[in-house]
């Protein structure tokens, strides 16, 4: 088929290949301009119609509500410590801050997006910065997800346990530390629970199509909602406890933190393990990409993707707030490392937190095998370029998923994880390739005052974390 200008500038006509010895090629048109013929590729036309077409469908709301799901995980039930290090005036401070400074990361992988056509985050950073940035990425990307997946184990036996704890030996015993040292954390029981719930999860993980599990992210949403309304709802009657039974005038160790920062360097160093776990809890970048995708065949796209971001920095900052504010004032004195961890007041019983406990065990459970799924993505980019074979994805799947297990049935820490990730981590994905990426995309040298910030900001986030991770180990070594 062809098209041709006729005398009239206005008109084109089109009719078909009169040349019966060529063979038809759908995706290719001769257009015939004056003397000129030009060839255009209608089949990637056809590709870009049908990504606008998706991306009409994308609105401010729904990005920023996708963003605001990627951020809110079950780290946000883990701040009552680092406000009790912190104080309260000064915590809301550095999370505004952080908040601050994820926009503009953010907005440096969206300026880097918008330069090439990809939607992945290791396809841009290739784009940009070479196969070896995407590789050096990837391996990050990897090291996240093992910690992710330690991590998500490590939160399935303590809260499962504390829920068999809740609703069947609450006379027994008087505390979960009571139950666990005499029957939950024994080894014969902790091992066979743990390694049983990853050979299981090895099944699950090894479907191929992941959108069979999209009913995940629904249960996890639901369940994170549901455990904030009631850490919020029930904040004051365990406040109310504190105030009655355990606050002391006289004694200032009883006395809620609203500004003192010194306890923050203290020789643990919280300052830097409490900044890392927040900026692990911001961490969205994976995100990014793909949603800016429904932006970049709109009208003002990066706009729309700028709001987007300032809109679930803002939500996903007044949710951390929420928690933050709630879970301290539950227990000034001694908060738990993990909120839901929460025990009754007294001899009663807390049902609706028995029942929050559940809900994020199971939702922990079908959460796992996305994250998986990500992890087996970034080994095949990194080193098999993008082919895993079936023996091979098998024997990595339940490989990977028992060595997960047999850690966090070693060494069950949740907040030195989340110290790690945020410290090793998070600060590298979030921050110093998006600057990266977003220097290389400018086309300016380094030195232009703009990607010179860039980079100063970027460094300094990155030698926060290593303080943090360097200081979790040497905590762990003493």
């Amino acid at each position: 088929m062809e098209i041709e200008l006729s005398n009239n500038a206005n008109e084109v006509k089109i009719f078909p290949n009169k040349n019966k010895d060529s063979v038809p090629d759908d995706s290719k048109r001769d257009i015939i301009i004056g003397n000129q013929i030009k060839k255009i590729d209608t089949k990637v036309d056809s590709e870009n119609k049908n990504e606008e077409k998706i991306s009409s469908n994308t609105t401010v709301l729904r990005a920023s509500l996708m963003l605001t799901n990627m951020c809110l995980g079950t780290s946000i039930f883990t701040f009552a410590k680092w406000v009790q290090s912190f104080g309260i005036i000064w915590i809301l401070i550095f999370c505004f801050l952080i908040a601050l400074v994820n926009y503009w990361s953010l907005m440096n992988c969206t300026i880097a997006s918008s330069k090439v056509k990809h939607d992945d985050y290791s396809e841009v950073t290739e784009a940009l910065l070479g196969k070896k940035a995407r590789l050096i990425l990837n391996i990050f990307l990897i090291l996240s997800s093992y910690a992710c997946l330690i991590t998500f184990f490590v939160l399935i036996y303590a809260l499962f346990g504390r829920f068999v704890e809740s609703i069947g030996f609450n006379n027994k015993y008087d505390t979960y530390d009571d139950f666990y040292d005499d029957k939950w954390g024994k080894a014969y029981i902790k091992y066979p629970f743990l390694i049983g719930i990853a050979i299981i999860l090895s099944f699950i993980s090894l479907i191929k199509d992941i959108n069979k599990l999209h009913f995940a992210s629904y249960i996890g949403v639901l369940a994170v909602i549901y455990s904030l309304l009631v850490v919020t709802i029930e904040c004051n009657k365990y406040y109310k406890n504190y105030k009655d039974n355990l606050y002391k005038k006289d004694d200032k160790s009883t006395h809620i933190n609203w500004i003192n920062l010194g306890k923050a360097f203290t020789k643990e160093l919280d300052f830097f393990k409490g900044i890392a776990c927040i900026v692990g809890a911001y961490c969205c970048h994976l995100a990014i990409f793909p949603v800016f995708t429904g932006f970049k065949y709109q009208e003002n796209g990066i706009r729309k993707m700028r709001f987007s971001i300032i809109y679930a920095m803002i939500i996903t900052t007044a949710l951390h707030f929420v928690s933050m504010i709630c879970s301290y004032l539950t227990d000034p004195i001694n908060p738990e490392d993990v909120i839901i961890y929460r025990e009754k007041i007294g001899n009663g019983k807390d049902i609706p937190m028995t029942i929050s406990k559940l809900l994020i065990t199971i939702s922990l459970i079908f959460t796992l095998p996305p994250y998986f799924f990500g992890l087996r993505l970034s080994v095949a980019n990194a080193f098999t370029k993008g082919k895993i074979t079936r023996l091979f994805n098998i024997i990595f799947t339940f490989v990977s998923l028992i060595i997960c297990a047999l850690i966090a049935a070693v060494y069950d820490k949740i907040l030195n994880y989340l110290s790690y990730m945020g410290g090793f981590i998070a600060v590298y994905i979030s921050y110093l390739f998006p600057a990266l990426l977003a220097i290389k995309a400018s086309g300016k040298p380094f030195c232009a005052p703009k990607n010179l910030l860039n980079l100063i900001l970027a460094i300094l986030l990155c030698i926060i974390g290593i303080i943090a991770g360097i200081r979790t180990i040497i905590d762990d070594a003493s």
